[in-house]
């Protein structure tokens, strides 16, 4: 049972409860050229739709804010990996923002848009990055039997929403293949409700926790890409398709079975994806930053073992879950930084604990 308002971590309240609303909403056409400042940040991989907070102290990232805000209010979000910068990103529109100091810097709020390509990247002195980048579609594909379809059973043709449903339209795809070189089912491979409803099953344990999932297939494949406990190199291969169909049959493959996850660092048995839950409307793992700007993609679970706490009282400072303490999870083998454990510090709250581990500390094994 889950008392907790799922709205609450979605707000990022910690940034403070004054930031600016920013009206307006930014989109680029595709194929556009444009120039972008970039915010470049090792392992921070921005899926569209995705909501990325920031704190921000530094003057030259700072300088890069203020001439972004008074243009189109987008910067280019990119993956640094390897010491080397990965040339696709997705552009993050800042529709949030609060100046607290000198100290403290800016706080921001910002949403993935849209994905693009480095054309070109131009530096501009220490720190200060930008790119003439090209903008890139997200191609929606319908029915693959749609343009060969037979106009007389049209009649018989319906939306499916269960399992039932899609067996009944077999029986038609069947009869409309018939006119291809391939039988119904290699066409089947590729369609985009078929696929959303094969994820759907596999997410339901999720569904039931209390998160919100998408129907649509490409707000479906960017929520799975986003929510899955995946490494930078899985995450950056699934950014880079422009079709949901693609990214729906890679995700398919993670979701078939209950992987378990272990340290990154030394291989000890942490959980199981089936202990992950939501403690956020987004989903069960959120994007989270720090007072010190370092931004975490932490996922809750219910259960996790091979971790060791500090000895600290839970603290309240800076917590990303009203009403939740955090206290220092590291790795009882290796004792690498794991996340946190966050302990309710009000009796109505439940659950009373879990865990809040990120993304970069966890790799999946079957």
């Amino acid at each position: 049972e889950n008392t907790f308002d799922l709205t609450l971590p979605a707000t990022h309240s910690y940034l403070g409860q004054n930031l600016e609303e920013l009206r307006g909403r930014i989109l680029f056409d595709d194929g556009i050229y444009i120039n972008l400042p970039l915010l470049v940040r090792e392992s921070v991989i921005l899926f569209p739709g995705q909501t990325l907070p920031m704190t921000i102290n530094d003057t030259q990232t700072i300088d890069m804010l203020l001439k972004c805000l008074q243009n189109s209010r987008t910067l280019g979000v990119v993956c640094m990996r390897h010491n080397k910068m990965v040339p696709i990103g997705t552009t993050a529109e800042i529709y949030q923002c609060l100046y607290k100091g000198p100290e403290e810097g800016y706080c921001i709020k910002a949403k993935g848009r849209q994905r693009f390509k480095i054309l070109q990247v131009i530096v501009q002195g220490y720190d200060r990055v930008s790119a003439i980048v090209k903008v890139l579609p997200e191609i929606t594909l319908g029915p693959p039997l749609f343009e060969v379809r037979l106009a007389s059973l049209d009649r018989l043709r319906m939306k499916p929403t269960n399992e039932e449903d899609f067996k009944k339209q077999e029986r038609v795809e069947n009869i409309d293949s018939m006119v291809t070189p391939w039988p119904g089912w290699v066409y089947r491979q590729y369609d985009p409700l078929r696929l959303s409803l094969k994820i759907r099953k596999h997410l339901e344990f999720i569904e039931n926790r209390g998160s919100s999932i998408p129907e649509d297939p490409t707000n479906l494949s960017l929520w799975v890409a986003k929510n899955l406990i995946l490494d930078d190199s899985e995450k950056i291969a699934l950014l880079n398709y422009d079709c949901a169909i693609s990214r729906l049959q890679r995700e398919i493959k993670y979701l078939i079975d209950d992987k378990i996850f272990v340290c990154s660092i030394c291989n000890i048995f942490i959980g199981r994806q089936s202990n992950m839950f939501p403690m956020s409307i987004e989903g069960p793992l959120g994007t989270y930053c720090n007072p010190s700007g370092i931004i975490y993609d932490t996922v809750t679970l219910y259960h996790a073992q091979g971790l060791t706490l500090s000895g600290n009282a839970p603290s309240m400072g800076y917590t990303w879950f009203p009403g939740y303490g955090w206290t220092i999870a590291t790795c009882s083998n290796c004792h690498s930084h794991m996340g946190w454990k966050f302990t309710a510090v009000e009796n109505n709250l439940k659950p009373k604990a879990f865990w809040g581990l990120t993304r970069k500390s966890l790799k999946t094994k079957e």
